[in-house]
């Protein structure tokens, strides 16, 4: 299980609001929100330079029903078991206000989604190198966590990350902790965000 921190409670968090959460992040932008939380973009004052940029996805406790706080906290513990350049970096998770948050890696390129609408809006298309070299990336990403025995089950475009031309799977604020990732049983099919042992 991942080891949680808690943190007094206090006001909302918003951008520019003062004071850090979890004693070491700066809420400088509101990224989203979804239907089980909010996603924020942070700096990290313990971080090293050029890793500064992160993100903070907020979950209020008192919106989600004991099952889905149950998945929130598997699903954190099964992010923070993949390591893969095509899966976007867990950081780590905590209590902070009444609310369950995840830190994962800032994307500064967006989503593929918003990647596909720019270059739709200029009336061009993306090369066909470009799409193999970020298909490829996918299906790597991909192989890792099926060899792990966890599926994604919302994979879509807005779920797709661009870091520097480099794609990380993950989720979006729209999906945020709608249990994404979750491992399968072998003889039943049954899917849940829980490990196989």
């Amino acid at each position: 299980m991942p080891r949680f921190q808690e943190v007094a409670a206090g006001q909302p968090l918003t951008p520019g609001g003062g004071g850090l959460v979890a004693k070491r992040y700066s809420i400088l932008q509101n990224l989203g929100r979804g239907s089980f939380g909010s996603v924020f973009l942070v700096q990290d004052a313990k971080a090293a330079d050029g890793e500064k940029l992160k993100v903070l996805k907020q979950i209020p406790l008192g919106d989600l029903r004991p099952d889905e706080t149950v998945r929130a906290t598997q699903e954190a513990q099964l992010l923070s078991q993949l390591h893969h350049p095509a899966i976007l970096t867990f950081y780590h998770s905590f209590l902070e206000r009444a609310a369950f948050c995840i830190i994962t890696e800032y994307c500064l390129d967006r989503d593929l989604d918003c990647k596909i609408g720019e270059v739709r809006r200029a009336g061009r298309s993306l090369p066909e190198s470009q799409v193999v070299d970020w298909l490829i990336q996918l299906l790597l990403g991909l192989r890792y966590i099926h060899d792990r025995r966890i599926l994604h089950r919302d994979l879509k475009a807005k779920n797709i990350f661009l870091k520097r031309n480099l794609v990380n799977i993950g989720e979006s604020a729209h999906s945020l902790i709608g249990c994404c990732f979750g491992a399968v049983g072998v003889s039943s099919g049954h899917s849940g965000p829980f490990p196989l042992d």
